[in-house]
């Protein structure tokens, strides 16, 4: 394949994604536009309705402002965060202002015991991360119902971010070994807001984000948020960031027993990805971190994302409500990522100039994933013998699909450890196609939680799950097609003591599980292999403080992976003969101490530690490792204070310690801290002018890390925006 013809097809690739993507934007503008016509032909039925109902509205989502949570806006799970046995943090959409987040990775920084993950692709395959030393990528949902596609998650349409931490199968079904994180989406209020953002930024940063909330009548509204970003990272060579969004929904019978919201979400991004710098003897090589190894004008990721969402809520009477939710959700994307390894064995002697860098096979894919799912939740609240129920049932029904087509690339140009040449002479470049396969899942589930008022003290928490979980997996390439069936039973209990109503103290206990087919693609030499287990125990206290201003939550935990998967030595088929355990405690403090000063904290410790394994690195057991990507230390700390009614000034650290890129230990990167400044001024009731400084000190740390790369973070950032509400 010639240089000419491959950029020929990279153009063409290109054209036919941005036409696309283009066809995409103007579906959701004319979806938003029909909306709005639909309601307003509602407006007589909502007049004669709204002075018979008069029931206050159908809404899970906390009404709070500041730093401290309320609920969580999941109505499986109706308690406040004061009363679930469950280590929980809650990023809140004031936070993202104020730390001029913009990505989920970005909200992620403020929640200790998570480490986000390279991934294959380096950072192409979207969010990837681990909490509490267990993979999560595949624990990720939005608003309770699993968002599984690969792509980079913006925050312009987020009310919060949820992390639920521990096992938490009962609720959320198969993998949430570590924990689950959950996103609640923004929706229609009844009370009229108009609100947007305009950034601009070194690199050069351009973002631009809407916030429309329009009342109807007086029982429906509509909601329109869109966002546009284009970012070129400080201190990162050709590593450039695109993206939009559009997501408009319309809400009927707000302030009624029943509402039906309907939402689109669309979100389109166009990418230079990266692997990062390779490591040298045991940490990223000693380079400029504005090194990309990668090829220019080949390297690229294109993602679309399309969500659509029908959920009715009604209200029977104060004891009974029901939600019902279906959802079709499908991401596309194509990304080719060049690779980088050290050519050969250098020794510490051998001088930086001598050394070369392997692009190697150069992956590509082109991918589809799409859910189908409807799930059906029951919260019912009843006495028996004096005691107090709240109970939580649900049903729920998945079909999920994931087509991949892979790609490798032959005879790919070295490159130069200090000096990589991004434009190589690539004409004797070739491609291949590699794999090309379909697995399509569906799964059933139905579970019931309990929670017991046994004394006006003291609450009984009991819960059980049953899943069905049925993947097909088949290889076109190799005529391979594999099956397997896993029916699993979660279990989760607990207790929690409130001497005061300021006051809780608990004990829990859970288990969760992980198939093979977990992220949707099975192995001839695991497709037998049953699902792992896994049990957690955690005793913890959460306490209000002045006037529940201020939230102190602490909790020791300890969780075992007991039937981990290792590959056997003789069989080379994956056998549940492995252990995993993590161990430790963590402390978080969010709220107002003063009436001017806003702090958000937090510190993990973990103790991970592989107990048992098969497995062997370089013809060496990994047993008594430590767990890869999960840092001993972590902690957070944010704080603004309110200098004026018009003046705020906030800083804050955040501090990774050192975590291996490998099970074998012998990669690592070391620990860091970044520093973050911001200073806002407000000009008017309507316009804010922030002005903020992402790692002051231009420290080199690594964002997100994998077996053979680290990908580092970017340098000194200064973003100047304009915050505007009507």
């Amino acid at each position: 394949m010639s240089r000419q013809r491959t950029r020929r097809e990279h153009q063409t690739t290109r054209k036919k994604h941005q036409k696309r993507t283009r066809r995409y934007q103007v579906m959701g503008q004319t979806m938003a536009l029909t909306a709005v016509l639909t309601a307003s032909s509602a407006l007589a039925q909502d007049a004669e309705r709204r002075d018979t109902l008069t029931l206050p509205q159908v809404d899970v989502q906390d009404q709070r402002s500041g730093y401290v949570p309320g609920y969580l806006g999941l109505s499986r799970i109706p308690q406040a965060v004061q009363d679930i046995p469950q280590s929980i943090t809650v990023v809140p959409q004031q936070l993202l202002q104020e730390r001029a987040a913009t990505s989920f990775q970005d909200a992620l920084r403020n929640v200790t015991g998570i480490s986000l993950t390279a991934g294959e692709g380096g950072g192409a395959q979207g969010d990837n991360l681990t909490l509490r030393g267990f993979n999560a990528r595949n624990d990720i949902f939005l608003d309770g119902i699993r968002d599984q596609g690969s792509y980079f998650r913006d925050v312009f349409n987020l009310e919060s971010i949820a992390v639920l931490k521990g096992p938490s199968a009962v609720f959320f079904g198969r993998g949430s070994t570590g924990g689950v994180l959950n996103q609640v989406s923004k929706t229609p209020r009844l009370e009229p807001s108009y609100s947007g953002t305009l950034s601009l930024g070194t690199g050069l940063l351009l973002r631009g984000t809407g916030d429309v909330n329009q009342p109807l009548s007086h029982t429906s509204a509509y909601r329109l948020n869109v966002m546009e970003h284009q970012e070129n990272v400080v201190a990162r060579d050709e590593i450039e960031r695109r993206r939009f969004g559009l997501a408009p929904s319309i809400t009927f019978g707000l302030g009624t027993p029943t509402q039906v919201t309907l939402s689109y979400f669309l979100q389109s991004e166009n990418n230079v990805p990266e692997y990062g710098l390779p490591y040298l003897f045991g940490r990223p090589a000693p380079v400029n971190r504005a090194n990309f190894y990668g090829l220019i004008d080949e390297d690229y990721e294109r993602v679309l994302t399309n969500i659509f969402t029908l959920r009715v809520d009604h209200r029977f009477n104060d004891q009974l409500s029901l939600r019902n939710t279906t959802r079709y959700s499908r991401t596309d994307r194509e990304a080719r990522v060049t690779t980088l390894s050290v050519v050969g064995t250098p020794t510490p002697s051998t001088p930086l100039a001598a050394i070369s860098i392997s692009r190697g096979t150069r992956p590509g894919r082109d991918t589809e994933e799409t859910i189908l799912t409807n799930q059906s939740e029951f919260t019912v609240k009843f006495d028996t013998f004096n005691v107090k129920h709240t109970l939580s049932t649900g049903l729920e029904v998945a079909r999920e699909t994931f087509h991949a087509q892979r790609y490798t690339h032959a005879n790919v140009p070295n490159a130069d450890l200090l000096h990589p040449e991004g434009r190589p002479d690539t004409s004797r470049m070739t491609r291949t196609i590699s794999a090309r396969t379909d697995t399509t899942t569906a799964s059933v589930a139905l579970y019931a939680v309990d929670q017991l008022r046994l004394l006006p003290q003291l609450d009984l928490i009991g819960g059980l799950r049953w899943d069905f979980f049925e993947p097909d997996f088949e290889s076109h390439l190799n005529h391979l097609n594999l099956k397997r069936t896993d029916r699993q039973v979660s279990y989760r209990a607990g207790l929690v003591f409130h001497p005061t109503p300021a006051q809780s103290y608990y004990f829990s206990y859970g288990t969760s599980f992980n198939p093979s087919a977990e992220a949707l693609a099975l192995a001839a030499n695991n497709a037998d292999t049953a699902p792992e287990k896994n049990r957690n125990l955690e005793v913890g206290a959460k306490i209000s403080l002045f006037n529940e201003a201020l939230s102190l939550q602490g909790a020791l935990f300890r969780l075992d992976k007991t039937d981990a998967r290792t590959l056997d030595p003789v069989t080379q088929l994956q056998v549940l003969e492995g252990e995993q355990r993590v161990q430790g405690f963590e402390i978080g403090l969010v709220g107002r101490p003063m009436p001017r000063l806003n702090l958000f904290m937090g510190y993990t410790y973990l103790d991970s530690k592989i107990v048992k394994s098969k497995d062997l690195q370089n013809n060496v057991s990994i047993e008594g490792k430590q767990l890869q990507n999960t840092p001993r230390h972590s902690a957070t700390l944010w704080a603004s204070y309110d200098l004026t009614a018009a003046w705020q000034v906030g800083t804050g650290v955040q501090y990774v310690g050192e975590r291996f890129a490998n099970t074998s230990n012998t990669n690592s990167t070391p620990e860091t801290v970044r520093w973050d400044a911001t200073v806002a001024y407000q000009l008017n009731k309507h316009v804010q002018l922030r002005v903020n400084a992402l790692n002051l000190t231009d420290a080199l740390y690594f964002d997100s890390i994998t077996g053979g790369r680290a990908i580092p973070g970017a340098g000194r950032t200064f973003i100047l925006s304009g915050n505007f509400t009507y």
